[in-house]
């Protein structure tokens, strides 16, 4: 899933909800839930003053950022706006944005946040995500996501002993299990590896990296079979990503499957072709 989409999720949004009043709490609870609808029918009832920052989290969650900078543009809430620039791809506008969130509050955690998340996958840069992201726990030091996130870069850094801390701080998410998974295998505890990822699987089966993970692991483990299971759940999450047909190319030769395989190694090609090999 791309960045930009994932922003546009209600988890990544609820940074951005103002402190709860009971003439907000219909919206807060209806956005939660995922009734947009409803959440639209209660923004527009809402106070003046109120309702475009309702109205432009709304336009955000419903990946329409221009629609959301409309709104927003003239309201002062230059963190929502910034995550509106960030949702449209706007990544200057967006860090200036964050950077006037800043200066305006300096303690609030979310702006670092977005920050981190900026620079860990658009900028690829592991070391300055994890240092935005030790900001806002600073600042908050429950926000299991900001845990989570920097579990990864600290990962990919190299840095295991810490980055199993932060994964363990943020363990009832799946991305954090996720993470702890990979760190076993690494470990060579490819048993406890895979129960880790099947726990979270059960949990958040979209998950495109726990499914690719589960596939290896059970592949290393001689179930190709259930590697093969693992690999079609993430090509269909994944549709463009021509390295997942090849895994499936390769798995149903090692089956015997032929035809199968040789219509992944078609896939395989026409998406290479047109996306190349990276991941998404």
């Amino acid at each position: 899933m791309c960045q930009t989409v994932a922003f546009a999720q209600v988890p990544e949004l609820i940074p951005l909800f103002p402190a709860p009043t009971p003439a907000t709490q219909a919206i807060r609870e209806a956005l939660l839930s995922g009734e947009s609808d409803r959440a639209t029918a209660t923004a527009e009832s809402l106070d003046p003053s109120a309702r475009p920052l309702w109205l432009g989290i709304l336009a955000i969650m419903r990946n329409d950022p221009n629609k959301a900078i409309r709104i927003l543009r003239h309201t002062g809430e230059a963190k929502a706006l910034g995550v509106a620039y960030y949702v449209a791809g706007q990544y200057l506008l967006f860090r200036g944005q964050m950077a006037e969130a800043i200066r305006r509050n300096p303690d609030d955690f979310s702006p670092y946040y977005y920050l981190g998340r900026h620079y860990d996958t658009e900028l690829d840069d592991p070391e300055e995500a994890a240092r935005w992201f030790r900001k806002a726990l600073e600042r908050n030091p429950g926000y299991v996501q900001a845990q989570s996130f920097l579990g990864s870069c600290l990962e990919r850094l190299g840095r295991t002993q810490e980055a199993e801390e932060a994964y363990h701080s943020s363990a009832t998410l799946p991305r954090s299990q996720i993470g702890l998974a990979r760190l076993r295998l690494a470990a060579g505890h490819s048993a406890s590896a895979l129960a880790i990822t099947e726990k979270a699987l059960s949990t958040n089966p979209r998950d495109l990296s726990g499914q690719k993970l589960a596939a290896r692991i059970y592949a290393e483990r001689d179930r190709p079979r259930d590697s093969l299971r693992a690999l079609e759940y993430a090509a269909k999450l994944a549709p463009r990503e021509a390295s997942i047909q090849y895994r499936i190319y390769r798995t149903c030769r090692s089956l015997g499957e032929y035809t199968k395989a040789a219509d992944a190694l078609r896939e395989f090609e026409h998406l290479r072709a047109i996306y190349g090999l990276q991941s998404q």
